[in-house]
């Protein structure tokens, strides 16, 4: 596909948009593991020194599970934009100058099921078990239950 100069340039603008989008919802991501950590301390800290409701500190794991579904939710959105950043790239590299162009304006998630190895496509249904996700805040429910039944 014969393109001017021009689109050469909006590609670059659209993969630094895409990129900014991406690094957002990384950052959206660490915040929600830090924002769990916090509560789940305050939690830790309220239930230590309230000795009449015993497992008042079991309300700790609400938090918890809201935080996880917000993490695992802005993973799936950056896997989405990534997806969407892999076919905007096999888009340009084609010869068809209609799909590119709406390739070009096109910024929602590429939401898919199944890998695709061939066009760069990771599927993005299951989030919750990820390794980024499920070790940290078992982790935490578990140091719940512990604290909320030995103490």
């Amino acid at each position: 596909m014969d393109k001017p100069n021009l689109y050469n340039e909006d590609d670059r603008q659209y993969l630094q948009m895409m990129q900014s989008n991406i690094e957002r919802m990384a950052a959206n991501s660490a915040n929600c593991k830090t924002w769990m950590v916090a509560f789940v301390t305050a939690f830790m800290a309220l239930g230590s020194s309230v000795a009449v409701a015993k497992y008042w500190l079991a309300l700790g794991v609400i938090p918890v599970l809201l935080f996880w579904y917000l993490d695992t939710f802005y993973l799936h959105l950056e896997r989405g934009m990534r997806n969407r950043e892999h076919d905007f790239l096999n888009k340009s590299a084609g010869d068809d100058e209609k799909e590119y162009k709406e390739a070009l304006f096109n910024f929602k998630p590429l939401m898919v099921k199944e890998d695709n190895k061939e066009k760069g496509l990771v599927a993005t249904n299951d989030r919750w078990f990820s390794k980024s996700t499920a070790p940290f805040y078992c982790i935490a429910i578990v140091a719940i239950a512990i604290l909320t039944f030995c103490l």
